[in-house]
This record gives C-alpha cells, structure tokens and sequence, in this order.
C-alpha cells in the first residue's frame, strides 16, 4: 500500500516539539519584563516632565508677576473715563504721576487704533509707525505683549503690555505699559547647573527675555520648530534638535495663558531630564528575550512543519499539473501529523486517478453513444425524407405536392441538425454558422419567372450555441426561408434577394434576421386571413428560443428577425 503509516513515538509528535521550543523561548517572561519596564518608563517620564515643568515655572514668576500687574493696572486704566474720556493733556498729566509711583515702568499710554498716541507719561513723541509689532497689536481686541528693542523713551529694550479698552461698546485702542527688559529677567531657581537657558516669548512667537546673550538663546531654541507652534499648549516637554545641532530636551510652560510662554532648555544628559531621553538597556533586554523568543520559535515551526509543507505542496502541484502519483518524502525528522497527511495524500491522489480513468472512460463512451443516436436519427430522418420525395413524384394535385415538398423540407432541417451534432467532437454544443450554412445551401428556393434571378447572400458570426437552441433556430430559419421563397419580389433591380444574418449584440445577445425583396405580409391571403402555418411555427420556435421576434416591412425588404440570450444546457430531471 501507498504510504502506509509507520510507528508512532511519542517524543516524535508535532505539539511536543513545538512546546518544547516555544518553552526555551521564555516568552511569558519576555512580555512581563517588556509591559513592566514600559510602565516603569512611562512613570519616570512623567515624573521628569513634572519636574523640570516646575522648575520652568518658578524660573518665569517675575515675569508672570509684572506682566500680571501690567494687564490689570492697563484694564484698570482703560475703564476709568478720567483717562480716555477727558482731554489729552489731562489725560497725560495723570498717566505720568502714576508712571513716577511705579518704578517698574517706563511708559504709559493711551494708543488709539488708528495709531496715534492720545496721551502718554512723557513729553516725547513716539511714533507708532516705527513700531510695526506694536501697531498690529492694538488692532487687535485682546491684550498683547511686545518687545520692542529700540524705544522712543526708554534707553533699553522694553516690554509693551496692552490691553484693549472700549467707549460705548466700541474698542477704540490699547491702554500701554512698557516694563524694563532688565527688571524681567527669568530669575534662578537655585539650579543654575541643570538647564543651559530659560526664554520667554509671546503668542506670537517673538522672544521676549532669556537669561543669556541672543547670540546663545538662539543657538539653543529648538531648529525645526517654530515658537508661534508652540504658544497655546499646556505644559509638557520633547525632545528636538537645537539650531546648534545639539539634541536638547526642552520644557515648555505657560506664564499668561494665551499670551505669554516660558521654555526652558535642558542638556541630554542633564540629571533632571535622564529619563526623557530613553531607558538604555533596561527598555531594550525585553526586547532581546522577545526576538530571541521569536527566532526560536521560527526555527522550529520551519524546521518541524513549513519544510514539510513546502514538500508537500510541491508533490500537489506536481500531481496536478502531470497527474502522476509522487513517492513518498524519506524525511525521518517529520512530525507524525505531517507524515500522516502525506500518507492521505498519496492515498487521494491514486484514488483521483483511477476515479477519472472511470470517467473518461464512461464519458467516452456516452459521446459514442449520443453521436450513433444522432446518426440513426439523421439516417431515418433522411429515409422519410426520400419516402415523401416518392410520394411527391406520384402525386397529381400541385396542392398536395407543395405539402409535401414544405413537410420535406423540414425534415431534412432536422436531419441536417442531427448529422451537425454528430460531426461535432463536442456534442454540448454546435457551431450556428456551420449549422445554419449547411441549412441554407440544402434548401432548394426558386425565384419567380419575372425575376432576373436570386441572390442569396449571408453573413453568419461563429456564434456556438447549445442543442436545445439550435433545433429551433434551425427551424426558424428554415420557415423564414421558405415563407421569403414564396413571397419574395423583385427589387427595382430585377434581382430577388435573400438575405440571412446572424451576428452577436453588444449586450452578448444573438441576433438572427432573415430579410428579403418584398412588402407583403407572408402566409396571409387577399381577404386578409389569420397567418397559414409558417408564420404560426415561427412565432412557436422563436418562443422555443426565448426570445422576442419582429417580422414586418422595413424599407424595400421584408424583415423576420429574433433575438436571444445564449442559455447554458440543463439536463432534463428524471423522476425515479
């Protein structure tokens, strides 16, 4: 027998080699060691974060403190109509005493919209246009912070804090005060060696104070990001590269929300930030026991199963393409399962074999025997065909030959249908062009004796068509042939003309017409009388066909076409 099963240990079956594999892998400890130290690493960075968040934060509190006081003194001043209600003069008279009882400030003003100065603190002229920051921002309905670097009054750089006032619901302007650079410095923390630089800068992304030189706060701010970016975020820290090319932790926090920021820049290795630059090898030996989980388990499956597999799938294709019955693998290490599957394999496929031996031969046969039906079909139709031939010869009445010789016709339709089915070497389907050619040069059509001739032409697709539909078609064709025989006329040329066309529609329908030279109704008398025979029988084979049948005149010709869907043969149910 074909691969007959073998012995069967225990150590050599496939569930315990692959235990025993994946047992080595260790991979429950892999993945608990994996999810602890993420956990661990995702608590130490929120720690971190928290940290250097805060530290930030306390780094900008003078900052937040002055430009708290500067909004509110604004607001203050912007609501009281002793200030933007009265004349300028008085208005300025009252804006510098309270800049001489504050010494934080520089300049107060009342900036109108259109960007004139109403009132201010100080006798000099400051022209807004120099200011271009400073003029976009009190267009705006909400309070602002600029820095402005060259001041009109003041000798050093300057903070402009504004908020905007309205007279009788309608904003007319921004109430300024403008605070000393010097006086707004991000103050120690008392860890002046973790970060390298803390910065402040608007919503708007300009810089506003740094507790070093330019030259160095802009070497250290982060070189793909855009400070605007990040204005409106909460407070959380990233890692980026600086404009230096040094990679730097940053940590950004917020000192007026929506209006002024705090970031502060921190070196990788700084010991407040560690944790947000990666965990080292802590984070990555999960990863190792995992891989090497991952390997080891490949090795096995591929060392115990695919190999295996992949023999057998090439003993399938090969027994597929050439149908021959592979021999059996000689591999001592394959699984049990495996050795068991190729077993029934090999089994299958010799039983596949001699099943379709059987049927070859059974099917050959049947075509053996479906082709001499159809010959002694056809041999005793063309008998009958002679017989009714003998019998028009002996005939008298013209009538009853003209019967006879339309029966006959028929009949040796059908015979010409049977003697195609049994030349063919498919008997499931029959060739409608060889068919319906055969059909046309058997019958015999003469024209009328006022006629120059006939012309009998066709254009016929090779349309293949199943045995259920030929038959009707055949006989369609025959009645329409003989009905345009009979009443065909001569065209203006002097020549009757049939014509015979069968071709395939865009919607892979059929269609078959049969045309000829003449206008008259076929098979009706003068008296108009119901349609004779011909007609009847091809109304009934065009239902045959199931398909729709026009007939009528069209132009100088007489048109019977249908037209039908090819059908798949169905075998005719036998009730037992």
């Amino acid at each position: 027998m074909i691969g007959a099963p073998g012995p069967r240990p225990v150590p050599s079956g496939l569930g315990a080699r692959i235990i025993g594999f994946l047992t080595i892998a260790l991979v429950p400890i892999g993945l608990v060691a994996y999810f602890q130290t993420t956990q661990l690493d995702r608590e130490t960075r929120a720690r971190a974060e928290l940290s250097i968040a805060g530290v930030t934060e306390a780094a900008a509190n003078s900052e937040r403190s002055l430009i708290l006081r500067a909004l509110g003194a604004a607001e203050a001043m912007g609501a009281t109509r002793s200030v933007v209600g009265v004349d300028p003069e008085e208005c300025s008279a009252y804006l510098s005493d309270f800049r001489e009882s504050s010494q934080n400030y520089s300049f107060v003003g009342v900036l109108l919209k259109s960007g004139r100065v109403k009132c201010s603190s100080t006798d000099t002229a400051v022209d807004l246009r120099n200011y271009p920051r400073m003029l976009a921002a009190i267009q705006e309905p909400f309070p602002a912070v600029t820095r402005i670097d060259n001041p009109a009054v003041s000798s050093t750089p300057v903070i402009v804090v504004s908020e905007p006032f309205e007279v009788d619901g309608v904003m007319y302007g921004h109430v300024a005060i403008s605070i000393p650079v010097d006086q707004m410095r991000p103050r120690d923390t008392g860890r002046e060696t973790e970060y390298e630089n803390i910065v402040t800068f608007s919503r708007t992304g300009q810089l506003l104070t740094a507790n070093s030189d330019w030259e160095d706060t802009r070497a250290h701010l982060p070189a793909d990001i855009d400070l605007a970016s990040l204005a409106g975020s909460s407070e959380h820290s990233f890692l980026a590269r600086s404009a230096d090319g040094e990679s730097r932790i940053f940590a950004l926090s917020p000192v007026v929300p929506n209006l002024v920021y705090a970031l502060s820049v921190w070196p990788r290795d700084s010991s407040a930030a560690t944790s947000l630059g990666g965990t080292g090898i802590a984070r990555t030996l999960p990863l190792v026991m995992w891989a090497a989980s991952v390997i080891v388990a490949y090795l096995a499956v591929n060392r115990l199963v695919i190999r295996h597999i992949r023999t057998l799938r090439q003993q399938m294709r090969s027994f597929a393409r050439d149908r021959r019955v592979p021999s059996q693998s000689n591999a001592a290490d394959m699984a049990l399962e495996l050795r068991d599957m190729e077993n029934d394999f090999l089994h299958m496929a010799d039983s596949i074999l001699q099943d379709e031996a059987q049927l070859e031969n059974t099917l050959r046969e049947k075509t053996i025997l479906l082709k001499e039906v159809h010959h002694r079909v056809k041999n005793n139709l063309q008998l009958i065909s002679s017989i009714m031939n003998m019998q028009i010869r002996q005939s008298e009445a013209q009538e009853t030959r003209l019967v006879l010789q339309r029966l006959q016709e028929r009949i040796r339709g059908l015979a010409t249908i049977h003697r195609n089915l049994y030349q063919t070497g498919d008997l499931g389907h029959v060739n409608a062009s060889e068919l319906l050619s055969d059909l046309i040069a058997q019958m015999t059509i003469l024209p009328p004796k006022d006629s120059d001739g006939l012309e009998m032409t066709k254009s016929l697709a090779d349309v293949e068509v199943y045995p259920d539909q030929a038959v009707p078609m055949s006989l369609l064709t025959a009645e329409a042939l003989t009905n345009a025989g009979k009443y065909m006329a001569p065209d203006p040329d002097g020549m009757c003309r049939i014509h015979v066309e069968l071709r395939i529609e865009p919607d892979r329908s059929v269609r078959l017409e049969i045309s000829n030279s003449h206008l008259a109704e076929p098979d009706a008398d003068a008296a108009g009388a119901r349609p004779g025979l011909g007609t009847r029988l091809i109304q009934a084979f065009a239902t045959q066909l199931g398909g729709a049948l026009e007939q009528g005149p069209a132009g100088d010709r007489y048109v019977v076409a249908v037209r039908f869907h090819l059908s798949d043969f169905k075998p005719e149910v036998v009730d037992y």
